[in-house]
């Protein structure tokens, strides 16, 4: 499975795709439980979902109207009125019922004439033709007893946890949530002279991601110590989280030490920020190394870590950019963080943005020490400079 490179950081599209190995092979190994309904939004179904019911049970009109038999010819009379509590009624030859959304068709009723192709006078109804079942919910369209309605591993969406419940599901087979485990790397961090940023960023992508993060501290920058604390969360936790200490420096040990303990599937990937990323296997779990840069580290976890967790794209805009981006250097993709305006995208760290820390070359080994940066409504991505005014793909936070 190993994509490693020693001599070069990989392409993003090809982390990507070691990625989605990763989680074919480890993200639904954990076990499941039952929630209940409520609780069940945004968890993933642990079995498949089969209907033991159909609905609708009978025809139902879709719309407010007049129930009639589609051959009868016009004028017809209007034998009376149906609402959805109502029982269903019965209409003969040359009858209509006035009918609400939602009422029991009539027997003898095959289709709705809508309210506003009706006329009437005198207690007689008038209107245009129809078809059979026109305007008509027909019984069992939307599922009957046996019909496939969820697959296992779908994620539960507010719409989802509806239908399960008009299923009469009021406790609901999904897995268990991640446990990730968060380890913070560097004497420096250890030693508290640098706040833990990271520790914070990691725990707060996880549980917007719905998974239980822990932050189970910090080690300094020791091989040793750093390898016992490794092994000892992979014994415990579903996906391992480390922060700092995977460049190419004299101390940077967690890629040795991934390697050493199991399985290095990449190091590096050509993004910039977040360059210095490692993703591998230790005792059958995903470990995932994140630079030390607080704007690198929630680079390669947006980028490259996310789409392990999650499947669903954000969503994107088309906006002009404010200004002349330089790339330092080919053959990278950059992230560039944006706050949008009404029509344009203003590049965090250039002089239309709330940050004046450059103003034609984009320098990402600033932008990556800066958490401010990050505050933005979304970013692009780009592998090539970019001139004011023109149109990029925004992906939006929210």
């Amino acid at each position: 499975m190993s994509g490693f490179n020693i001599d070069s950081p990989i392409a993003l599209d090809k982390a990507l795709g070691l990625i989605k190995r990763l989680k074919s092979k480890f993200y639904f190994r954990r076990g499941s439980e039952q929630v209940a309904l409520p609780d069940s939004v945004g968890r993933e179904l642990g079995e498949t979902i089969f209907a033991s019911s159909m609905s609708p049970g009978s025809d139902i009109a879709a719309m407010d109207g007049f129930a009639v038999h589609s051959e009868d010819g016009y004028p017809l009379r209007i034998k009376g009125r149906a609402y959805a509590e109502d029982m269903p009624v019965t209409i003969g030859e040359g009858e209509a019922v006035a009918i609400a959304t939602g009422a029991f068709m009539p027997d003898g009723a095959d289709a709705v004439l809508k309210m506003e192709d009706a006329k009437t006078e005198r207690g007689m109804l008038y209107g245009t033709n129809l078809k059979k079942w026109e305007n008509v919910f027909r019984a069992g369209s939307d599922y009957r007893v046996g019909d496939r309605i969820f697959e296992k591993n779908h994620r539960i969406m507010p719409q989802s946890a509806a239908l399960l419940y008009s299923l009469g599901i009021e406790w609901v087979p999904v897995y268990k949530k991640i446990r990730a485990g968060i380890i913070s790397t560097g004497t420096e961090i250890h030693n508290g002279m640098i706040k833990n940023t990271n520790s914070v960023l990691v725990q707060g992508f996880m549980r917007e991601l719905g998974c239980n993060p822990t932050f189970i501290g910090t080690v300094p920058d020791d091989y040793d110590r750093t390898k016992e604390m490794l092994l000892h969360a992979c014994g415990n936790y579903d996906a391992v989280f480390t922060t700092g200490g995977v460049s190419v420096g004299e101390r940077d040990y967690i890629a040795d030490i991934i390697a050493e303990a199991g399985e290095l599937v990449f190091h590096r990937v050509a993004i910039r920020p977040g360059k210095p990323i490692a993703a591998g296997i230790v005792n059958y779990k995903p470990v995932f190394a994140l630079p030390g840069k607080p704007t690198g580290a929630f680079a390669a976890l947006e980028i490259v870590v996310r789409s392990y967790f999650t499947d669903i794209p954000r969503a994107t805009r088309e906006l002009a950019v404010n200004e002349d981006i330089e790339l330092q250097e080919k053959g990278f993709s950059y992230i560039l963080f944006v706050k949008a305006g009404a029509d344009r995208a203003n590049t965090m760290g250039y002089g239309s943005s709330d940050m004046k820390l450059f103003k034609s070359q984009y320098e990402t080994a600033i932008i990556a020490s800066s958490p401010r940066s990050t505050i933005a409504d979304g970013y692009v991505i780009t592998d090539r400079d970019i001139k004011r005014g023109d149109i990029v793909k925004v992906h939006l936070f929210s």
